[in-house]
């Protein structure tokens, strides 16, 4: 029951107040999601499940239905329920080495890309139990500024399920198909973590893993010709480390005047091990209601 709740730790699940706009370009999705920075204490969200409900309106089901069939880049202001609390970055995608792979894996494929880092639960505090979660959106150009309307490649990676001790956001590799750790802090909160299993099982066939089809996709013709890697990992490529206690704060670019770089990582379902593919540069942020509470990550349901 608990790898069902991949769609939950890794969709950034929302309230249905929200309402689909109109696709936008790399350029205006991140003007929107650089709108209302945060000015003093950090928001705090916890994920509960009364949360999931508004008088008796089941909006984690409804939000869950919306995120595997909308693939707008930005919605009108809503609260996530799931992965309440992040930080936001833009950069580039890059993929150096050659491989069997299409579309944006392939050799030389460079994107602009906006990802967010973001906890489950509304735990930021090191000391915490905590699932962190890095999703992006790949846009098939190279230009910042670019102003067409481009369609987007998105992913979902975590680093566990369960949530773990770890220090720092940096530590852990985070995959499309993560480990669940299992712990007594659960108990406490096992209404919500069943409530999110049931709501997104049904919502999915196969939830335990977060296919990539989409980035082995974009750019192609004929999308039935699509070679797409079975596992995929982010790793972080950045040696230092930041001991905030709060992940926002630990992630925070000054920290890194170089950027942060998170090396793209890709294995087959015969145990032969990981390839490094490229690399994910980030050298802008967003930490904002923009980022929290108006950019959409589309789910690509499993196939």
């Amino acid at each position: 029951m608990r790898n069902v709740l991949i769609i939950g730790l890794a969709a950034a699940a929302t309230a249905l107040s929200a309402q689909a706009l109109a696709a936008s370009s790399v350029k205006d999705t991140w003007a929107t999601v650089q709108q209302g920075a945060y000015d003093g204490d950090l928001p705090q969200h916890q994920t509960t499940f009364l949360s999931f409900f508004t008088e008796g309106y089941n909006a984690l089901a409804a939000s869950a239905d919306r995120t595997l069939t909308w693939d707008d880049d930005i919605l009108d202001p809503f609260q996530k329920l799931v992965h309440p609390i992040g930080i936001c970055f833009a950069g580039t995608w890059s993929i150096s080495e050659a491989s069997p792979y299409t579309g944006y894996f392939a050799q030389g494929k460079t994107g602009r890309i906006i990802v967010r880092a973001s906890e489950a639960m509304g735990n930021p505090n090191r000391g915490d139990w905590r699932s962190f979660g890095l999703a992006g959106k790949i846009y098939p150009t190279a230009d910042q500024n670019d102003g067409a309307i481009l369609p987007t490649a998105n992913f979902f990676t975590v680093d566990d399920l369960g949530g773990a001790k770890a220090a720092h956001f940096l530590d852990d590799a985070k995959s499309n198909e993560p480990k669940t750790s299992f712990h007594a802090s659960q108990l406490a909160i096992f209404p919500t973590l069943t409530e999110i299993a049931r709501v997104f099982s049904s919502a999915d066939s196969n939830p335990g893993i977060r296919q990539v089809y989409e980035i082995s996709e974009l750019g192609l013709a004929d999308k039935s010709q699509a070679v797409t890697p079975h596992w995929f990992q982010l790793v972080n490529e950045n040696g230092e480390r930041v001991d905030a206690t709060d992940f926002r704060d630990e992630l925070r670019l000054a920290n890194y005047p170089g950027g942060l770089t998170f090396g793209i990582y890709a294995a087959e379902n015969d145990g032969q091990g990981w390839s490094r593919l490229g690399a994910i540069h980030l050298d802008q942020e967003a930490l904002t209601s923009g980022c929290d509470n108006r950019l959409h990550f589309h789910h690509p349901k499993f196939k």
